[in-house]
């Protein structure tokens, strides 16, 4: 065994030059020497599980009023990506295909049962598919590699890009392999199988066949319904395995979140995949710790997403909140009331208290109010930044079911049945009213944001997907998918204020925060002062601070300066250039369309 993790490690470690791709040096062992049994295939195949890690962000979107650290979506939008800053196409980049493409190519010594050896190279067709959609989701057109690329295969080395329509039909061609060949063996839900691979294959058609829908400047529209179609296809695959449903567990004020902050979801049928950890074996989120990074630390959510979830009627009947007669002006304590479920085990609710905490949370007002406690655990020992030990979420069931029924509905094909198999099933785990398509009432705000969406069952499908797969690293995409840029761009809002004063967040009718012009503006006596947490618009200077209100003196909080600066130039964000040193190292690359 201890032979076997050397010879993979030497394998995988083997470096790559400035034009990215090399041979092994002389003196490893070479992988000719190693691919020889299945049990083999199974330890290569075991490190493509780090690269499983899901999202608990949605970063740089209209799901967040301000984000303040650095990362890729916050510099594009706000001017700071060129060909000269950008990074990416190095050789780290193109390592990770090189991984998948060694054992394709050497997977024909290995000796063993047919149907194991096919199992891991479906796998491996799986991981190289992912890896290349995401590099089409970047550049569009990219070059595709089947074969590791030695130091000696200049032509290949230095060729142009191929066509995003043939390299994505290779990906679907990788990915066929794989439904048609992995084992359809579920185990504990922490291994690839068959059904993920068909979860994937629905991931990618429902985003590509939507981008060549709303991308006109692909000029592929007419190729868009294959791919939606095929979308709906691998969820059926998925759908009628038997081996799937939705998590009821916990009943509907708690079964959503639950799903997040729980020990063991071996036993959750709504997991395709997920991440198992283990506290007795202290064995911890590595490198990140999913209710540390996402609870009001950095960001917290924005006024659209909140008020993206229904309003539940004495009479039983979900409407959208913007039909609610004052909707625009409710206090934080009030927009709880009478809400889809799953607003409050995603939103800190009025009387929320934090682990190792004995008091209601107070929210940062300077991240808008609105915080995110949807992946935070409830033991005060996982308050850390790295000592969280809940499993988590690779790949869930109910993203299957929003991808069928937004594949059918963009084919046209929907009927009150296919919704009732998808979007209500998601709803009986917090008893959300059935949604009828005869039924559904218009919701301006959601117009708004789609003016050229005049079908209201595909804008209620795209709201139930906003709020289902919160925080789980969707929206940017998604948001890109549907050309609507415009919504990233948007300058987001936090809670209402009525006025300067102090205000109660707690529910309990006890102001405990307070919101001036400045200090000196602040009219609580100053021996008071110590029992609330203040926040004001202006510095001592005349400066101002990093908040202020829509209204000068009331309104939504806002943020100023730099967090608030997003501009999204289409079509041209739609894509990432090239660094300009790669165009340099290859001059037959050509640089994104709209770089």
């Amino acid at each position: 065994m201890k032979k076997n993790i050397l010879l993979i490690a030497l394998i995988i470690a083997t470096g790559c030059n400035d034009d990215f791709m090399e041979r092994y040096p002389e003196t490893s062992i070479s992988p000719e020497a190693f691919f020889k049994t299945v049990k083999d295939l199974e330890l290569y195949t075991n490190t493509y599980y780090s690269f499983s890690t899901p999202s608990h962000f949605d970063y740089t979107s209209d799901n967040i009023m301000a984000y303040a650290e650095s990362h890729s979506h916050n510099d594009l939008v706000r001017g700071n990506i060129t060909p000269e800053t950008a990074t990416g196409w190095d050789r780290t980049t193109w390592g990770n295909l090189r991984k998948y493409n060694i054992l394709l190519a050497n997977c024909s010594q290995t000796t063993g049962e047919a149907a194991s050896i096919n199992h891991y190279v479906g796998m491996t067709r799986m991981m190289r598919a992912a890896w290349y959609y995401d590099m089409v989701k970047l550049y569009s057109d990219v070059p595709w590699y089947s074969t590791p690329l030695t130091d000696k295969d200049d032509d290949l080395l230095f060729k142009t890009q191929d066509p995003r329509t043939v390299v994505v039909d290779s990906i679907l061609a990788d990915l066929q392999f794989a439904i048609d060949n992995m084992s359809s063996d579920i185990g504990n839900r922490t291994r690839f199988n068959r059904f993920y691979a068909a979860a994937m294959m629905a991931r990618i058609c429902l985003h590509e066949g939507t981008f060549r829908k709303y991308h006109s400047e692909l000029n592929l529209q007419s190729t868009a319904n294959s791919f939606l179609q095929r979308a709906v296809a691998a969820a059926e695959i998925v759908m009628n395995s038997g081996n799937y449903a939705i998590d009821l567990t916990g009943g509907p004020d708690r079964a959503y979140r639950q799903l997040f902050i729980t020990y063991d979801l071996s036993s959750s049928k709504e997991m395709i995949l997920f991440k198992d950890y283990d506290r007795t074996l202290r064995v911890a989120h590595s490198g990140y710790n999913s209710g540390y990074y996402t609870f009001d630390w950095a960001f917290a959510y924005s006024r659209s997403l909140m008020e993206s979830y229904s309003y539940i009627t004495p009479e039983g009947k979900a409407v959208p909140f913007s039909t609610v007669e004052g909707y625009e002006k409710k206090h934080f304590t009030e927009v709880f009331a009478n809400r889809d479920p799953r607003f409050s085990q995603t939103f800190r609710y009025p009387e929320y208290i934090a682990p190792s905490n004995t008091l209601p949370w107070r929210p940062r007002l300077q991240h808008g109010g609105y915080t995110n406690i949807k992946w935070m655990p409830e033991t005060g020992d996982e308050y850390l930044l790295t000592a969280q030990y809940t499993d988590v979420p690779v790949f869930r069931f109910a993203e299957v079911l929003l991808i069928y029924a937004e594949a059918k509905a963009e084919l046209g094909t929907i009927s009150q049945n296919d919704i009732d198999i998808s979007i209500n099933k998601i709803h009986e785990r917090v008893n959300l009213p059935r949604t009828v398509i005869g039924e559904i009432v218009e919701d301006a705000t959601l117009k708004a944001q789609f003016p050229d969406i005049s079908d209201y069952l595909l804008l209620e499908i795209r709201r139930e997907r906003r709020i289902e797969l919160v925080s789980e690293g969707f929206r940017w995409d998604d948001l890109i998918r549907w050309n609507a840029g415009h919504l990233i761009e948007k300058v987001q809002e936090g809670i209402y204020v009525d006025g300067f004063g102090v205000f109660d967040m707690n529910g309990d009718g006890i102001p405990e925060m307070g919101l001036f012009e400045s200090e000196a503006t602040n009219t609580i006596p100053a021996a008071e002062r110590s029992a609330y947490s203040f926040y004001y618009l202006k510095n001592a200077d005349g400066s101002l601070t990093n908040i202020t209100l829509t209204n000068g003196t009331s309104g939504y909080i806002v943020a100023n300066g730099e967090l608030r600066n997003r501009s999204f130039i289409q079509p041209k964000y739609y894509y990432w250039p090239i660094p300009q040193t790669q165009l340099v190292i290859n001059p037959n690359l050509k640089q994104t369309v709209y770089w």
